[in-house]
């Protein structure tokens, strides 16, 4: 009898012994599908029950990215969620199971007849690119996790995706690593990597005859993987932009991975449809910002291995110390050394350096593509203490008045937007209003020291952002 009692004593002391944790998480799910908002929901799909143990709920995610992000964005809510249902705080551990990544067949014991069988490599991609050999810092890291997490399973995880961000960042390399990766682990998935300017003229040959365009719809709406470099490139191109958003349809409905690369934020393309935007925006939208002194030392360090490069420490301190615009011109500046010391014999000084770079250390060209007429408007506003949407705006407040003028001024001056461009972002603003507040900051800026010291105030610190 005493037994009996203690073991009742037990189950009321431990409620999570008479529950079934699998069932509480399922209508947690069901109650965390209802009230997280989209941007969590994404995470939450990716979670599967794996066990319970000591009162304890083990929930499995299929990679340590899925894991650390879904944590970081959604441990809370289904922390809160499960103690609501349970009635009391149940102890939860997230944890990586690979197995359940996929529901692939066992690997044929034949596995000689199966390599020999491998079809060639994409010609489409260019074999240099890969993860391995993408430094990623914290300009990239989520960019880099992002791309990864699509190579491995194509479809299925931040479909579209958008990479925007200056010249030389790695937009390419990542691109090209993606589809280099899906052709080396899923060689029959069809994938093609195009620019948006071979894509524009392949569709303009194919207006020819009725089969050439047959032939380009069969070709691009029956992928598996589409990526397209550039697509800032068919800003203007109407009937282009008519045929990629047919095949973007085709495809997204289909599962289909889509990966897309832009200079600048898609809602800053001006001559792009708002349909085709829409679609670019409805996936994943990763920045690549230019990368810290640390991050640039570790590419120079690797360009060096590769490419036999003899360059003094000390010397490539100096590179990366100074060429801080992005990835191309730090590669530039290696080459141009490399080949000084290869032509004249010597090895390559500090001196030296600052002789055969000057070029490339110079203070950089005003025009900046990583500058958008976004944050010009944002450190303005913060600058003036005026609201955002009053610079945009028709106020004729005489202090959003002068914010205004000097947004536009400097739009025109750190972007390399045309003043009709840059009217569309000010919301419909003509060609005539732009030129007329560029050239009133002009006529003023050498004589009201209070005007030019805002401008280069804001100035400033965008150059540093």
């Amino acid at each position: 009898m005493i037994r009996l009692l203690y073991g009742i004593r037990f189950l009321c002391y431990n409620p999570t012994a008479m529950e079934n944790l699998a069932n509480i998480w399922q209508e947690a799910r069901a109650q965390l599908e209802d009230t997280l908002p989209e941007s969590k929901k994404q995470w939450l799909s990716k979670i599967s029950f794996e066990k319970e143990e000591n009162g304890t709920l083990f929930l499995s995610l299929t990679s340590p990215f899925y894991k650390e992000t879904t944590e970081k964005n959604c441990r809370a809510d289904i922390e809160n969620t499960v103690a609501g249902i349970a009635g009391h705080e149940v102890p939860i551990e997230f944890i990586v199971n690979t197995e359940k990544k996929s529901n692939k067949k066992p690997v044929s014991k034949n596995v000689k007849k199966e390599k020999t069988e491998k079809p060639p490599h994409n010609p489409t991609l260019n074999k240099q690119y890969s993860f391995d050999n993408f430094i990623s810092g914290d300009n990239s890291s989520f960019a880099f996790n992002a791309c990864k997490v699509i190579a491995q399973n194509p479809g299925t995880s931040f479909n579209p995706c958008l990479i925007y961000g200056g010249v030389g960042l790695g937009k390419t390399h990542l691109l090209q690593s993606i589809g280099n990766y899906i052709d080396e682990h899923n060689p029959k998935m069809k994938i093609i990597y195009t620019t948006a300017e071979s894509f524009t003229n392949e569709f303009i040959d194919s207006l020819l005859s009725k089969e050439k365009i047959s032939s380009f719809k069969t070709k691009y709406r029956n992928v598996d993987v589409l990526l397209i470099d550039d697509i800032h490139f068919l800003q203007k191109k109407d009937s282009t932009q008519e045929e990629l958003f047919h095949t973007f349809n085709e495809l997204y409905d289909s599962h289909k991975q889509i990966v897309l690369t832009c200079d600048r934020p898609i809602t800053e393309l001006t001559d792009i449809t708002d349909r085709l935007k829409t679609r670019f925006r409805k996936g994943l939208n990763v920045d690549l910002q230019p990368p810290a002194y640390e991050t640039r030392m570790a590419i120079a360090l690797q360009k060096c291995r590769e490419r036999n490069y003899q360059i003094d420490q000390k010397v490539l301190e100096y590179i990366c110390q100074n060429v801080n615009t992005n990835v191309r011109d730090l590669e530039g500046a290696l080459t141009t050394l490399s080949s000084f010391a290869s032509l004249v014999g010597k090895p390559v000084t500090l001196e030296i350096a600052k002789e055969q770079l000057k070029n490339f250390i110079v203070t950089p060209s005003i025009k900046n593509n990583d500058i958008t007429i976004d944050m010009i408007i944002h450190s303005t506003s913060e600058y003036f203490n005026v609201k955002e949407y009053d610079i945009r705006g028709k106020s004729r407040n005489k202090n959003i008045t002068l914010a205004r003028h000097i947004s536009i001024y400097l739009a025109s001056l750190l972007t390399s937007y045309s003043l009709s461009e840059i009217g569309k972002m000010m919301n419909g603003k003509d060609h005539t209003t732009i030129m007329y507040s560029v050239e009133k900051i002009k006529s003023i800026i050498d004589t009201d020291e209070s005007v030019k010291q805002a401008i280069n105030t804001i100035k400033e610190e965008l150059m540093q952002s």
